[in-house]
């Protein structure tokens, strides 16, 4: 392949991509009018694409009746579907493009999840998470449910990170990222890291900052992304350790209420911790405990607070004095 059937085709697979997120409703119109009008190429390539969808639209419309049930003609869903590949116009036609096949995993209650996508991308995934991407010039990575952690090695190209409603591009580095509502609560881990915003950059007591410019976020800061902008603030040790505690199977607590404690343990565990009082949530805590197993953690609150835990029949826990 040549270096223009390559570039061709690149652009081929980013109309391929804006016209999943335009269908999916997904896509940031101002965004994707902005790539159309950059370069006329950019135009021609979504042109050739909806090109494509259309004569396979208008060729189940002509033939509703004769279409058999084992051979169907092509959808655009089966053109443009986030879990079984895309698909770009070429000039002979329509050309199955797997490299913009969105891969895709999910952990159940408990699971813990590392893999390595991309050169220099790594990904660890928390319980009860969904994460998908795509890799090649432009890599992608969407948190769908729940946890996870992503690494770019320096030197490695670049991925650009969303959930929900926030999203931004990071360089280098380890974020953890949480899915709070349709907002992406980030934690900068295991050092400094690289991000270039792709909302508003507000920085608490803190510079002024561009969008789309490199920004080097120190470690102890976190980050919300969300439709509106890219906030930044700073956060204290505990929570970092509290944060980074699942990658190592562990449940760290340093000052955090027995409420957040409980919160926490209950999403790796299938029988769930409940509080009878709720005058104990605002106990303060300290310690390390698995995330798998409670019975240490049940231990130490009846040591140190005088709770006991009962088991119930159905397997739940109550917590009460």
């Amino acid at each position: 392949m040549t270096s223009g059937d390559t570039s061709r085709q690149t652009l081929m697979e980013t109309a391929a991509l804006w016209q999943a997120q335009l269908d999916s409703g997904t896509a940031d119109r101002a965004e994707f009018e902005a790539w159309r009008s950059a370069d006329p190429r950019h135009a021609a390539a979504f042109a050739r694409l909806s090109g494509v969808l259309h004569q396979v639209d208008r060729a189940k419309k002509a033939h509703p009746a004769r279409r058999p049930v084992s051979a169907p003609l092509p959808s655009r869903r089966r053109f443009l579907a986030a879990g079984g590949g895309l698909a770009a116009a070429g000039v002979a036609g329509a050309v199955f493009l797997p490299s913009l096949a969105r891969a895709r995993v999910r952990t159940e209650i408990g699971d813990h999840k590392r893999l390595s996508p991309g050169y220099g991308l790594n990904l660890d995934i928390n319980t009860l998470s969904t994460v998908s991407w795509i890799t090649g010039d432009e890599r992608q990575v969407w948190l769908e449910r729940g946890e996870m952690a992503v690494t770019v090695l320096a030197g490695s190209p670049p991925c650009r990170v969303a959930g929900g409603n926030g999203r931004l591009t990071l360089v280098s580095g380890t974020l953890n990222a949480r899915l709070r509502g349709e907002a992406l609560d980030l934690m900068v881990m295991d050092g400094d890291c690289v991000i270039i915003p792709e909302r508003l950059p507000v920085i608490e007591n803190g510079p002024q900052a561009t969008v789309g410019k490199p920004l080097t976020v120190k470690a102890g800061h976190a980050i919300m992304a969300t439709g509106a902008a890219t906030r930044l603030r700073p956060v204290n040790d505990g929570d970092v350790e509290f944060t980074a505690g699942w990658r190592k199977g562990e449940l760290i607590l340093d000052g955090q209420t027995l409420g957040t404690a409980v919160d926490e343990y209950n999403r790796y565990l299938k029988n769930h911790i409940l509080i009878a009082d709720p005058q104990l949530e605002s106990l303060r805590l300290g310690g390390r405990f698995d995330t798998r197993n409670p019975d240490d953690f049940l231990s130490a609150l009846n040591a140190g607070f005088g709770i006991h835990a009962v088991r119930e029949p159905n397997g739940a826990i109550i917590l009460t004095k």
